[in-house]
Formats: structure tokens, C-alpha cells, sequence
């Protein structure tokens, strides 16, 4: 083989490994968003966790560069995670009523 099948092998090898990491984060990504969602629902998470949590996700979905150093060229996915997460914990809040205090 030449040199430029094996380059061609190497390209089409790393796009796939990309490929699966992509579906890899989001496959973690609903799994979590269900295992939170399924958490609020039943009631299993306090006013006061409630609202570490939301906080928490909140610095999160802000910083950038942990997200690039955490997930590289994938920092996007990170970020819309964390932007999930946070809605749900966001609209958990406002069915509570705890925004308008």
C-alpha cells in the first residue's frame, strides 16, 4: 500500500472514532437528562437541592474553556448538555414557584 492509502485509512479511522465519541456524549447526555428528569418528577429532590443543583449547572454551562479542555473539538455537545440539564432544572423551578421569591 502507498502512502496516501494509508493516509486516507488514517482520515477515515479518526472520523470514525469521532463519529462514535459524538454519539457516545450523546447518549450520556439523554441519560442523564432522563435520570434527572425522572428525579424531579418524583418529587425526590428538595427545594433547597433544587436549587444548588440549578446554580451549579449554571456556573457550568458559562465556562468555556473547561468544556474545551474536558471535550476538545466536542465542547459544543458539553455545552448544550449543561444548557439541557439547566432548562430542566429551570422549568422544575418555575413549577415550584421558587423564581418569584
Amino acid at each position: 500500500m502507498n502512502d496516501v492509502t494509508m493516509i486516507a485509512i488514517l482520515i477515515v479511522f479518526v472520523l470514525g472514532i469521532m463519529l462514535l465519541f459524538n454519539f457516545y456524549t450523546r447518549l450520556l447526555s439523554k441519560i442523564s437528562q432522563n435520570g434527572i428528569r425522572r428525579k424531579l418528577e418524583k418529587g425526590k429532590i428538595s427545594d433547597q437541592q433544587l436549587e444548588k443543583l440549578c446554580n451549579a449547572v449554571d456556573k457550568g454551562r458559562k465556562r468555556k474553556m473547561m468544556a474545551i479542555f474536558m471535550y476538545g473539538i466536542f465542547y459544543k455537545s458539553f455545552l448544550n448538555m449543561q444548557e439541557d440539564i439547566y432548562q430542566l432544572y429551570r422549568a422544575e423551578m418555575e413549577k415550584r414557584g421558587m423564581l418569584n421569591q
